[in-house]
């Protein structure tokens, strides 16, 4: 496949997405499919003569996943929706698509991302199902686990892996009624936090992200995260915290870095938590309205829950400073090796034509 094309998917509603790929690729042949291969025999004709852009009908209408094929003379060209339609998780993505090493490709439908999978509706446990998920890498604290445990999806295996990120598991330190949560955390703010980092300048999250990089405790959680993806019968895979932004931010920056995956891609697609989460923060910000008008206050709490590309850059410095690039970081501060790059790679990069 050519990894230089770019497609867009995005949903417009349960029935419909629209498309869009290069216009030298119009009169292709389109098609949607159940699987994430692009030679399956199992698809199925959308028209023989695709015109970009275009709208087309989920024949599925978000019930399951599905994948797009599109052949122009002898090539063919999987794709596929970044962001899924779970019904009620605002975050849950997938990591294919990228161009990776040598030019290849991060396959689709083996790499997720979400938030957390606890209270899943009807739709989204079958969508879930309808994955084939093997294993879950879980970031969070025992602590956000006995608030918000998890659904069972039938994964075969879950992994939890306690990253230590104080500020993302702020708002899961207190009582378990959640009606309470919002208030017990500005109260816990207000009371426990130095005045000096009350405000909008994230401070704490960019420590955190520092903290990341130089904990033993994190790199034991994200050495242990690579170990898991190193063996395939580990994928399809999801990894996720809380909200899918920062415990899971940095575990995703260290597996497309190992994919060769460039940095403005990286840090693209930690972006994409911003556009996903932007209503549900609305939310959020108004309910600490009702509660507090201290401004430096509800600044502070948007720190928590916003996504700033400063945040994974400082990540990325940190490791930049410590051992030169980040995959050096990888293998000096991790212990991993250019034969576990090239697995991770045989492992989640499509083949060399």
């Amino acid at each position: 496949m050519d990894a230089a094309v770019h497609f867009t998917v995005v949903r417009k509603n349960a029935a419909q997405i629209d498309i869009s790929f290069p216009a030298q690729l119009n009169n292709a042949a389109l098609y949607w499919t159940r699987d994430n291969d692009v030679a399956t025999a199992a698809r199925h004709l959308i028209t023989d003569h695709a015109q970009s852009p275009l709208t087309v009908n989920d024949p599925l209408e978000a019930r399951e996943r599905i994948y797009f094929i599109l052949e122009h003379g002898a090539k063919k060209w999987l794709f596929a929706e970044r962001t899924l339609p779970v019904c009620g998780m605002n975050n849950f993505r997938c990591l294919g698509g990228y161009t990776g090493a040598n030019g290849r490709t991060v396959k689709w439908g083996v790499l997720y991302r979400s938030n957390h999978l606890h209270n899943l509706s009807p739709q989204a446990s079958h969508y879930l199902e309808s994955l084939h998920i093997h294993s879950i890498i879980d970031y969070r604290s025992a602590n956000e686990i006995a608030k918000s445990p998890n659904d069972a999806i039938n994964a075969y295996r879950t992994f939890h892996l306690d990253a230590t990120a104080q500020t993302a598991e702020l708002a899961a330190q207190f009582a378990a009624e959640p009606s309470n949560e919002d208030k017990a955390l500005i109260e816990s703010v207000m009371r426990d936090i130095p005045a000096h980092l009350i405000n909008g300048e994230g401070a704490q999250v960019l420590e955190q992200y520092r903290h990341f990089v130089t904990s033993e405790k994190s790199k034991t959680a994200f050495r242990a995260m690579i170990q898991v993806l190193l063996d395939p019968a580990n994928a399809p895979n999801i990894q996720h915290c809380r909200g899918g932004k920062d415990r899971t931010g940095y575990g995703v920056l260290l597996v497309l870095a190992m994919l060769g995956v460039s940095e403005q891609d990286i840090i693209a697609d930690y972006m994409l938590t911003q556009q996903n989460r932007q209503a549900r923060n609305k939310v959020k910000m108004a309910a600490y309205r009702q509660i507090t008008t201290d401004e430096n206050v509800l600044d502070y709490l948007h720190t928590l829950i916003e996504t700033r590309e400063s945040f994974i850059i400082e990540a990325i410095n940190a490791m930049k400073s410590q051992s030169g690039s980040v995959a050096n970081y990888i293998k000096q501060e991790l212990g991993f090796t250019d034969a576990d790059f090239i697995t991770m790679q045989n492992n989640f990069l499509t083949a060399v034509e």
